[in-house]
C-alpha cells in the first residue's frame, strides 16, 4: 500500500482540497501584502527624500547587479538543496525538477504573516506525491528554524555593531532552541501521544500527530542540524555580501568591517521581520535595515536606498521567481480530480513505485499511524 493509498493520507489530502476558499483568502492576503510592499517603498523614498535617493541611484554601478542577484540565487540554491535533502530524509523524495518547482513557488508565499503561506509547499507535495501533509509540515518548518539558527550566529557575529540588541538575539536564540529540543524529546514523548490514543476526539488525529513528530525528530538529530544551519551560514552570508555590494555601490568603502556590518545588519533586520509575523517582514525589516545603517553612521539618502535596493534583490526577487513557479506548476496541479494528477511536464515517479527512502521512513509498516 503507498501513501497514496492510505486511507489517513487521502483524508489529510481531501481536506487540504476542501479549503479551496481559504486559498482564495490567502490570495487576497497576498494582494494586500503587494499593496502594503508598495506603501513601504513610498515611505523609504520620502524618507530618504527622493532626489537624493535619484542621484544615488544615477551613481550606482548597475554593471554590479548580476553579481548581486548571483548572490542571492546561491542563497536560493543552498536553501533548495536542504529543502531536497529534508524530503528524502522523511521518505518524501521528489524528482529534481518537481522539487525545485515546489520550492519556487514557495518563495511568493513569504507575503503571508509569519510567512506562514510556505506550508502550501506540503499541500503540493501531496499532490505530486502523496505524502500525508503531516509527513512534510515539518520540513517547512524545519526551513525556518535552521535559516534562524543559522542567522542568529551571523549577527552575533556583527553584534558590536549593535550591542543593545544582544536581548533581542538571547530572546530569539531561547526560542528556537526550545523547538529543537521539543522535537528532539520524540522518543520520549511518542508513549504519551500514545496515551491520548483513549480520548475519542484525539485518537483522529493521532495518526497525523505522530507522523508530523517522527519527521520533525529526523530533521533536529545532531548531524542534520548542524549541516542545515552550515547551510544557512553560506546561503544567508552570500546576501549579506549582496548587500556589502550594495553598500560599495553607494559609496562607502569596501572592507572587511563593511562586510561584517553588513551581514549583521541583514540578519538582525531578517530576524525582526520574522518575530513580527508581518507578511514577508515588511515595514518591521525595512525600518531596522534602515534604522541600523543610520546607527552606523549613514546618510538617511544612502540607507534609504540601500534597503529599496536589498529589497527588491532579495525579498521581490524571490517573489516574482516564486510567481514564475506558480503559472507553470499550479495549472497542472489544479486539473479535475484526486491527489493521482500529475501536472505536465514533470518527471514524476510512478505512484505505485515505493522508493528506498519511503521503506526506510514507514519502516515497513503500512498501518496508518506509522507514518
Amino acid at each position: 500500500m503507498t501513501h497514496r493509498d492510505r486511507p489517513d493520507a487521502r483524508r489529510e489530502g481531501e481536506s487540504a482540497v476542501a479549503l479551496g476558499p481559504a486559498g482564495v483568502a490567502s490570495g487576497l492576503r497576498v494582494g494586500l501584502s503587494l499593496l502594503l510592499g508598495v506603501a513601504v517603498l513610498v515611505a523609504l523614498m520620502v524618507f530618504g527624500d527622493l532626489h537624493a535617493m535619484a542621484r544615488q541611484l544615477r551613481g550606482f554601478p548597475w554593471g554590479w547587479l548580476p553579481a548581486i542577484l548571483g548572490l542571492t540565487l546561491l542563497n536560493y540554491s543552498l536553501r533548495f538543496l536542504k529543502w531536497h535533502l529534508y524530503l528524502r530524509w522523511v521518505g518524501a523524495a521528489l524528482p529534481w525538477p518537481a522539487s525545485a518547482a515546489v520550492f519556487i513557488a514557495g518563495l511568493a508565499m513569504v507575503l503571508t504573516p509569519g510567512k506562514l503561506g510556505e506550508t502550501v509547499k506540503s499541500f503540493l507535495v501531496w499532490r505530486l506525491r502523496g505524502t500525508p501533509i503531516s509527513a512534510t509540515l515539518p520540513v517547512v518548518l524545519a526551513e525556518r528554524l535552521t535559516d534562524g539558527l543559522a542567522m542568529v550566529v551571523l549577527a552575533g557575529l556583527g553584534i558590536s555593531v549593535y550591542p543593545a540588541g544582544v536581548p533581542v538575539l538571547g530572546g530569539i536564540l531561547f526560542g528556537l532552541s526550545l523547538l529543537v529540543l521539543v522535537a528532539w524529546i520524540w522518543p520520549q514523548a511518542e508513549p504519551f501521544l500514545h496515551r491520548l490514543a483513549e480520548w475519542p476526539i484525539l485518537s483522529r488525529i493521532l495518526p497525523a500527530l505522530l507522523r508530523f513528530y517522527e519527521s520533525a525528530h529526523r530533521l533536529v538529530r545532531p548531524l542534520p542540524l548542524l549541516f542545515a544551519i552550515g547551510l544557512g551560514l553560506i546561503s544567508w552570508g552570500a546576501e549579506g555580501l549582496a548587500f556589502a555590494l550594495i553598500l560599495h555601490g553607494l559609496g562607502v568603502p569596501m572592507d572587511r568591517s563593511l562586510v561584517q556590518r553588513a551581514v549583521f545588519t541583514l540578519a538582525f533586520a531578517t530576524l525582526a521581520g520574522a518575530v513580527s509575523f508581518l507578511p514577508g517582514g515588511l515595514v518591521a525589516a525595512e525600518a531596522s535595515l534602515a534604522g541600523l545603517l543610520l546607527v552606523q553612521g549613514l546618510p538617511r539618502e544612502i540607507a534609504a536606498t540601500a534597503t529599496v535596493l536589498i529589497r527588491l534583490a532579495t525579498l521581490w526577487f524571490g517573489v516574482a521567481l516564486g510567481a514564475l513557479a506558480w503559472a507553470w506548476l499550479v495549472p497542472g496541479l489544479w486539473r479535475t480530480g484526486s491527489a493521482r494528477v500529475r501536472p505536465a511536464g514533470l518527471n514524476l515517479p510512478d505512484p505505485a513505485m515505493r522508493t528506498d527512502d519511503e521503506t526506510a521512513y514507514r519502516g515497513g509498516r503500512d498501518d496508518p499511524a506509522g507514518g
